[in-house]
């Protein structure tokens, strides 16, 4: 097991906000419990982030990396494309339940930090926009796999696929349960036809 002390300052501070900013919240979350937790000094803490601000633009950074990659590393253990598509559900599934119904680290700062335009909105929707690329590149893998799927129209449905995640997401999370994200895999087959 590694020391905390053994981490460097600054991935200490981004490894202390993935689990407070996910766990607590982020207006919930001060930075005195931050740099407590992430044992450094306050000076330490500033020289790297100037604000809490920027600190919340480098734990989005992070989680992004960390949440698309569980994601792809779930997908593409399938093998077939079909599979992969189902796949994206079945990792929601497992997510949700892993994180108690948690959420998205994404929609949960977004609703506490409702201004549309500043940086940590901007990272959110990069997030976003990347889950609905990848999404694209599947439903494209898709529509070149089989002659059956040559009527996918790719832009029109990635968009419907991504609401249908999206919506699952959060519905999951309002109830605490996996039958949104079962409803939203039923929806994307028969859209899909697959």
């Amino acid at each position: 097991m590694t020391n905390i002390l053994e981490i460097n300052p600054r991935e200490r501070i981004i490894d202390t906000a993935l689990r407070l900013f996910y766990e607590q919240g982020y207006l919930a979350t001060g930075i005195n419990q931050i740099i407590s937790e992430s044992q450094v000094a306050k000076a330490t803490f500033y020289s790297h982030f100037a604000s809490k601000e920027k600190l919340c633009v480098a734990y989005l950074q992070a989680r992004h990396i960390i949440w698309m990659e569980w994601l792809k590393d779930s997908v593409e253990a399938n093998t077939s494309t079909k599979e992969r598509l189902q796949g994206v559900f079945v990792f929601l599934k497992e997510w949700m339940e892993r994180c108690n119904f948690r959420g998205c680290a994404f929609l949960n700062i977004a609703s506490e930090v409702p201004t549309l335009n500043n940086n940590i909105r901007d990272e959110v929707i990069k997030h976003k926009d990347d889950l609905k690329l990848y999404l694209r590149q599947l439903i494209s893998l898709l529509k070149s796999s089989h002659k059956r799927y040559e009527d996918i129209n790719i832009e029109a449905d990635a968009d419907m696929i991504y609401v249908l995640v999206e919506g699952a997401i959060v519905a999951s999370q309002n109830y605490g349960q996996v039958w949104p994200i079962e409803a939203a895999r039923k929806a994307a087959c028969d859209l899909l036809k697959i």
